[in-house]
């Protein structure tokens, strides 16, 4: 069964351009619609219920508005799996979007086969990320810190254990170099990390980074103040 997908372009022309080329994949692909802003997009995925959804960062040209409509989604249809496409490829960019709930970015100047096999990646539950992209959210959480990772209503989701073995991640440590600093066997640092895992619903590392980026901005929002309405 083809993978269904929903488009939301930065235009018209550019919707129709992706949706021709995918076609071309008829075997692998369906695109069951174009939306042309992020309300039409959100009345499309409840509508056609896509497997993945590629939206454009500058959205109906304003350049900020596939990142809300990401943010949207992610409220209303977390099990839809979204693609971000971006213009070019920039630290800031590629963070907010993964924190605001994409699975994959991809730069519009890439080739047909990569956006292929980022779809079929993100589709089979994979983050798609290249090294640099990677490289830049372990710069970021090395910068802003991590939190700790709790549930929805502030209980911690890992143990104490655990979070230092994360924390080693965001730093870029080997298992062998957190187990020679932990005093752990190889074997049981694997078992951490699959109880890790399990925890979080990942299953690799780079999935295990997002996770706390997106975790670690979710957290930063709930603990900003309310804006105040202009008098």
């Amino acid at each position: 069964m083809p993978t269904t997908i929903l488009i939301a372009a930065r235009d018209i022309l550019a919707n129709d351009a992706l949706s021709r080329a995918l076609n071309q994949h008829r075997k692998q692909f369906k695109v069951v619609g174009c939306a042309p802003t992020g309300k039409d997009l959100l009345k499309q995925v409840a509508e056609h219920q896509p497997d993945v959804t590629l939206i454009s960062a500058n959205l109906e040209g304003k350049p900020r508005e596939g990142f809300r409509t990401l943010r949207d989604l992610r409220l209303t249809r977390p099990s839809t799996q979204a693609i971000m496409l971006l213009d070019c490829s920039e630290p800031e960019q590629v963070i907010e979007s993964f924190s605001h709930g994409a699975r994959g970015v991809f730069c519009t100047s890439g080739s047909l086969p990569g956006l292929c096999k980022c779809i079929r990646s993100v589709h089979a539950g994979q983050v798609w990320a290249d090294n640099d992209q990677l490289r830049w959210i372990v710069q970021a959480l090395e910068e802003r810190g991590l939190v700790q990772i709790v549930s929805a209503k502030g209980t911690p989701l890992l143990t104490e254990r655990e979070e230092q073995i994360v924390r080693m991640v965001a730093e870029g440590l080997p298992n062998t170099a957190i187990g020679a600093a932990l005093g752990l066997s190889p074997h049981t640092v694997k078992n951490h990390f699959y109880r890790i895992y399990n925890k979080l619903g990942v299953s690799n590392r780079a999935e295990l980074l997002l996770y706390a980026v997106g975790n670690r901005d979710a957290e930063r929002r709930a603990e900003a103040p309310p804006k105040q309405s202009a008098a």
